[in-house]
């Protein structure tokens, strides 16, 4: 794939990865390829996206795996941009009284929000299913430590 661009590459690995998903056949992304970047692509090169793509996964996952605690903070920090954004709609729903259809659109967006929170709070107990919280105890010893570690 060295044809293509930094930019077309992250375009084609997008849409060989959103295709693929929908099980599009390989004629049909190379032709979607074809249209977004006029540049031609072989069932060869896909075939390598859709392995780096898997590499890639799996690495993302193994890291997250292994570092539970920082999969559990990225998970947090999701669970805190929804609600920021339900903040934020809820604000352009109160400043907009007088256009129904900004709000229409804030509301729709809202219940979106609410939908993938809703989801979110779902699967959360498998997350946490099996990870031991240190006690209060330990993070006050292994946080001293490190400050002596520090000094």
């Amino acid at each position: 794939m060295s044809k293509f661009t930094n930019g077309e590459r992250t375009l084609i690995k997008r849409v060989v990865a959103t295709l693929s998903i929908k099980k599009i056949s390989d004629t049909n992304i190379i032709k979607e390829i074809y249209e977004k970047t006029n540049k031609t692509i072989t069932r060869k090169e896909i075939y390598n996206v859709r392995q780096r793509i898997k590499k890639e996964s799996y690495q993302w996952f193994k890291t997250l795996r292994e570092g539970q605690f920082e999969y559990i903070h990225e998970f947090k920090e999701s669970v805190e941009e929804i609600l920021w954004l339900q903040m934020k709609y809820h604000n352009i729903i109160d400043k907009n009284q007088n256009s129904p259809l900004i709000q229409q659109t804030s509301l729709a967006e809202l219940h979106r929000l609410n939908i993938t929170l809703s989801n979110y709070f779902d699967v959360a107990p498998g997350i946490v299913n099996g990870i031991t919280i240190p006690e209060t105890s330990e993070v006050t010893t292994s946080t001293r430590e490190a400050r002596n570690f520090i000094v």
